[in-house]
């Protein structure tokens, strides 16, 4: 499909021609912090307050883990996030120094001077995955998660968090690259080049899975909108249209302009990505609002296992408002839905023996899963810090 076929060789009435500023860029190269050996022992300090606290997961705060020199550069870091180029990379800890649950508080310390808020992830409580595929699992691929699994995994964001926040704990032996592309410089490519796309991407009638299934299971919305003066997107390919295990005609298809529609979206993307070469012990930090995401499929070694863990953050201050029509799974993760989930969980390793999902193998994004119910009589009131969920930090004490 052209433009002139469309007959739209505008972009949708109320957005921009053309969008310019800190966030319309291509192939550039990240913002890195590097920590000096200075800055590390400041790190360690905190860390070794804190743990004299006695404190949990939800209680590490800039309060309890004081960063007083390094708080600076942190702050420079959200200001990057949030008002620049939406992309920062943390470098210089090295995981192997630390215990896996120290791992785990120095990188909720660091983010906590990012993000004031972190999200849940799941109707489970989650506020932590661990994006990996654990060589003990037995479900077979097609049956777990798209994060669970060493294929590639497109362009998308994480539906309802604003801050994606990543650990890089280990890399692939080969391949598994994160790769980014900015929405502001999609958007300008496809204004000149393809705008029917933009007006698909824009109307409200994609049909997007609930995060909550015992109410409807799909809500419809635009995937992206230009709100507040800022272009933002929210699009998980797994989680608009029907899931593939339930096809009963309760999640309405795709059309074949929105199919059309994400395929150009994704080749743009591609077009205009910077791939992400980490290191152990990297802290990621994407404005999952303005940039999409994806990932190079990969192969570990027998020693290797890519290993990366998941976070979502809120900047109250700094953060972007989010527009009415991408409210439903921001909801879930940080809003009214969320403050009813009571518990919340920290897990600091993966799941030991996989957990088969019914609705939730998407991309990034959990949906909520009708065998809730049954995982929380069986791991959360089973007792026993080894069992399926397996160790966490706790937040029900």
């Amino acid at each position: 499909m052209s433009a002139e076929e469309d007959g739209n060789p505008q972009p949708p009435p109320d957005y921009p021609t053309y969008i310019n500023g800190p966030t319309t860029w291509s192939k550039t190269d990240p913002n890195i912090v590097q920590l000096g050996s200075i800055e590390v022992a400041e790190i360690e300090k905190g860390s070794q307050h804190f743990h004299q606290l006695e404190l949990d997961g939800d209680e590490v705060t800039p309060d309890h883990f004081p960063l007083p020199n390094l708080r600076s550069k942190l702050e420079e870091c959200a200001l990057e996030v949030h008002h620049g180029r939406g992309l920062c990379i943390i470098r210089g800890l090295r995981p192997e120094r630390y215990s896996i649950e120290e791992n785990i508080v120095l990188f909720l310390a660091i983010a906590s001077y990012i993000g004031d808020k972190r999200g849940i992830q799941n109707s489970k409580g989650e506020v932590l995955s661990h994006v990996t595929e654990s060589k003990s699992w037995t479900v077979p691929k097609e049956k777990r998660h798209g994060i669970h699994t060493n294929y590639s995994l497109p362009f998308h964001t994480d539906m309802g968090c604003e801050t994606l926040c990543i650990q890089v704990r280990d890399r692939a032996n080969e391949g598994g690259r994160t790769c980014v592309a900015s929405i502001a410089t999609i958007y300008n490519d496809l204004v000149r080049t393809k705008p029917w796309v933009l007006h698909a991407l824009a109307k409200p009638d994609w049909p997007i899975q609930a995060s909550f299934r015992k109410e409807a299971p799909f809500v419809l919305g635009p995937l992206i909108d230009y709100h507040a003066g800022n272009l933002c997107i929210s699009m998980d390919p797994a989680r608009i249209g029907p899931h593939p295990s339930n096809r009963d005609g309760s999640v309405p298809d795709l059309t074949q302009e929105q199919q059309e529609a994400l395929i150009a979206l994704q080749e743009t993307a591609k077009k205009h990505q910077t791939q992400l070469d980490t290191e152990p012990g990297d802290i990621i930090l994407i404005n999952n609002l303005a940039l999409l995401h994806g990932r190079e499929s990969y192969l570990d070694s027998d020693t290797s296992s890519r290993h990366l863990v998941r976070l979502w953050l809120r900047n109250t201050r700094l953060g972007w408002a989010i527009p009415p029509s991408m409210i439903m799974p921001w909801d879930a993760a940080f809003g009214e839905r969320a403050s009813k989930v009571i518990d919340r969980y920290y897990p600091i390793v993966p799941m030991p023996n996989y957990i088969e999902c019914k609705y939730s193998s998407g991309t990034a994004a959990f949906v909520a899963d009708d065998g809730f119910d049954e995982w929380a009589d069986t791991v959360l009131r089973g007792a026993g810090e080894e069992d399926d969920a397996g160790p966490r930090l706790e937040e029900d004490a």
